[in-house]
């Protein structure tokens, strides 16, 4: 890579009491040469684009006329003087050139490709130390939607300030189109890679991190390392120096190769023990949380009077903007924030502040805080579905999450509006849009609730708060829920908003523990009885399933039975993929699946000591976790089976790619399956399943066509099948290819959704002609 350099002015980190000032002497006089000095260098750089940090808030105030009107008087002053003639005579040539607008200027070098500017926060105050995702989310969208304000288009890479990153920003930047941005280069180096040496790498979000140093405008050509160089709070002598910038397209950084990588808290000057915030800051860190939390608050609860929002947003964003010196904004906002708790207002003293703080203007904090992709109102939205499910992307404890994510995603390319309602984690913001499906996530009310069956009460009526506002904004016309732990809001939302309820029953309390036990256990099947009585329509996954519920419970709803699907088209972009795989000395079976006793992993372990006894030369891999991980490794050790059978645990979806291409087949030894995804996955990648005669396993496999079956828990039928494939591996590859085309031609995603719709249609319209059960 050639060098390539990024300019960071000084004006960037100008507060907004500073500004106060900027309609005066010296400081006016620094603000308007750093502009002209920067423009006269994009103007006269003739060999390469120039690469500049921009605080979009700096276009609002170039374009203000009061401030057009002081330059001209302030560099006319400068003319006629004699010492300082000669150095603003240029500037002020190109001043006239552009009639004092800037923005123009600006705008047109852009188009021109002359210049490339990437945005920053309005404040530098750095966002690994903010509390809140409200706090984090707002100070990114606000720069973005500036920036496309005065550009008219959306920027690909954000500055974060002072380079600093920590796992989970790159989920706001996501969120708004962001496909790049920096960090230290000691992060860079330090980061756990995934994929060997690359010049870039990759957040688990996709989003590129590109390695920067700081360093000087006479030190620069000192550096080696392969790196973007920042210039940093650039004085006022340094920007007149600068000539020619060395510049190399940041595409070629973008578009090398990247390798995904886990990157932990950084910025830069760690390694040197610089402070990332001066401590007088950090002693008004906890104020800071809290206007965060009060913020988050009001955002979550919804305010009627806009004009006393706005205003507290203003205030809370020049506080944050000068922590030191904001308190007159910190007092301003405790007061408003007083008023709207007592849903009071004052309108004298909001038009005061108002003078006082008045930017971002209202039309930008509308775009801000409530962003809408529509144009038309809620009585003229398509209606809308809303998916409840207690898991979901990036939250996935088992299949239950990719299927109710792949079923929304299909849903969406299909023309349906798809609302999902699902639990928030420490990484995950409150609401995004991806891939077209509208996320809302919620805490339960009491997160650390030790009570299971307390806390799910609780998730519960965090859902039903949240669906109470929703419903104000969005045209939902049926619920859709999926297994037990939803059942209270379902049946709740349900009779309140008298809308359809359909409910996927993806396994039952009974069949998971092939029986009821316990007073918990008993609890849950009551629970799945509930919501099984609630529901005007109930969608099992196999034949097997719909005859466990018909067996376990009453149910006067109609049970429609639509299988799980698999992605095909994603899990073959993979298998043109290499990448290194451990734990592979031999011929091997491939194995993946939450280490529960369920599963049956313990079948495959003694299958192993029945073949390595008959002298048969193979080996089993088993992916996954679970609580019975540990457990299932030290029977490994106790059988001395080290060298046949590896539980490796936690896999990435790469990996599992990797593992399912290069082994004999795959063996899914369950005790109870409800419907066997694992399976299907498997075939796409053209092996053959050896299964367990189990669940809707057997509605997969077909013995001898698709896959082979053994006995549930019996490792000698097991071991049959698995010597049946290492004897013949024409049969494996035949077994592979009628999988494949089974998968490909009854699972893709495409028929599941459309089976999906009819079911929504059919109940949509019995509404409406009244036939809706009560």
């Amino acid at each position: 890579m050639k060098q390539t350099m990024l300019l960071h002015p000084h004006f960037n980190r100008v507060s907004y009491g500073q500004l106060q000032l900027a309609h005066s002497g010296d400081y006016l006089e620094g603000i308007i040469y750093e502009q002209l000095s920067l423009l006269s260098l994009v103007e006269s750089n003739q060999k390469s684009r120039v690469l500049i940090v921009l605080n979009p808030m700096w276009l609002e105030i170039v374009r203000d006329e009061e401030f057009k009107k002081k330059v001209e008087t302030l560099m006319k002053g400068k003319l006629n003087s004699n010492s300082e003639q000669e150095k603003w005579q240029k500037l002020f040539t190109l001043w006239l050139k552009w009639e004092g607008n800037l923005l123009n200027a600006f705008n047109h070098y852009l188009k021109e490709k002359k210049v490339e500017f990437i945005p920053t926060t309005v404040n530098d105050f750095p966002l690994t130390h903010y509390k809140t995702s409200t706090g984090i989310e707002s100070q990114i969208r606000l720069s973005v939607n500036l920036f496309y304000h005065y550009f008219n288009e959306k920027p690909t890479g954000f500055w974060l300030p002072q380079a600093a990153y920590l796992p989970g920003i790159d989920l706001f930047l996501k969120q708004q189109g962001i496909q790049f941005t920096f960090i230290s280069y000691s992060s860079f180096l330090y980061s756990e890679k995934e994929e060997g040496d690359c010049p870039t790498i990759r957040s688990p979000r996709g989003v590129k991190l590109l390695p920067v140093k700081e360093t000087s405008w006479n030190q620069w050509e000192q550096e080696k390392e392969n790196c973007v160089l920042v210039l940093k709070d650039l004085n006022l002598e340094e920007i007149a120096s600068l000539k020619n910038v060395p510049y190399n397209d940041l595409a070629q950084w973008i578009e090398s190769s990247s390798a995904l990588s886990r990157v932990g808290f950084g910025y830069l000057g760690m390694e040197e023990h610089q402070p990332i915030v001066p401590d007088s800051i950090l002693k008004k860190i906890k104020t800071i949380h809290d206007t965060e939390e009060k913020l988050e608050k009001i955002m979550n609860d919804g305010i009627d009077d806009n004009y006393l929002f706005y205003q507290l947003l203003r205030e809370w964003i020049y506080f944050i903007q000068d922590p030191e010196e904001g308190s007159s904004y910190l007092d301003s906002f405790a007061f408003l924030n007083n008023l709207q708790q007592k849903q009071k207002s004052d309108s004298h003293y909001i038009s005061h502040r108002s003078q006082q703080a008045s930017f971002p203007k209202n039309t930008l904090l509308d775009k801000l805080f409530f962003p809408s992709d529509e144009n038309n109102t809620v009585e003229e939205r398509e209606e809308g579905v809303l998916i409840l499910s207690w898991e979901y992307p990036p939250n996935i404890v088992g299949g239950l999450s990719r299927h109710v994510y792949d079923l929304a995603n299909t849903l969406v390319k299909k023309g349906k509006r798809v609302h999902i309602l699902t639990t928030r984690t420490n990484e995950t913001m409150a609401y995004e849009k991806l891939e077209g499906v509208h996320v809302h996530r919620v805490n339960p009310l009491h997160p650390y609730e030790e009570d299971f069956f307390q806390w799910v009460l609780d998730l519960n009526q965090a859902y039903i708060q949240k669906v109470h506002k929703m419903m104000k904004d969005e045209n939902i016309s049926l619920i859709h829920a999926h297994d037990w732990i939803v059942s209270i809001s379902a049946k709740t939302l349900k009779d309140f908003y008298q809308v359809p309820l359909v409910t996927t029953i993806h396994a039952t309390e009974h069949g998971r523990n092939q029986g009821i036990y316990t007073e918990l256990q008993q609890r849950i099947h009551d629970e799945e009885q509930s919501l099984i009585l609630a529901s005007d329509q109930i969608i099992v996954c196999s034949e097997h399933m719909k005859e466990e519920v018909e067996r376990l419970f009453i149910s006067s709803a109609p049970i429609i039975v639509i299988p799980n699907g698999v992605e095909i088209e994603k899990l073959l972009e993979h298998k043109s993929r290499t990448i290194e795989i451990e734990h592979v000395n031999k011929p091997y079976f491939f194995s993946i699946g939450r280490m529960v006793h369920e599963k049956g992993f313990e079948t495959i372990i003694n299958a192993a000591a029945n073949l390595r006894e008959e002298l048969c030369d193979v080996q089993f891999i088993i992916a996954g976790k679970g609580p019975m991980l540990e457990y299932y490794r030290q029977m490994v050790k106790e059988k001395e089976l080290d060298d046949s059978v590896s539980f490796i645990g936690y896999i990435s979806d790469e990996e599992r790619n990797e593992y399912m291409n290069q082994c004999r087949a795959a063996i899914f030894p369950s005790l109870y399956e409800p419907f066997g995804i694992v399976a299907l996955e498997a075939m796409a990648f053209q092996k053959a399943v050896v299964a367990s005669e189990t669940g809707g396993l057997k509605s997969v496999v077909k013995h001898g066509y698709t896959g082979l079956l053994f006995k549930p828990n019996q490792p000698r039928s097991l071991e049959e099948q698995v010597l049946q494939l290492l004897e013949d591996e024409e049969l494996s590859k035949r077994l592979g290819e009628k999988g494949f085309h089974l998968a490909k031609s009854m699972f893709g995603w495409d028929r599941i959704a459309e089976q999906t719709i009819h079911v929504y249609d059919d109940l949509l319209l019995n509404k409406k002609v009244g036939g809706m059960r009560g």
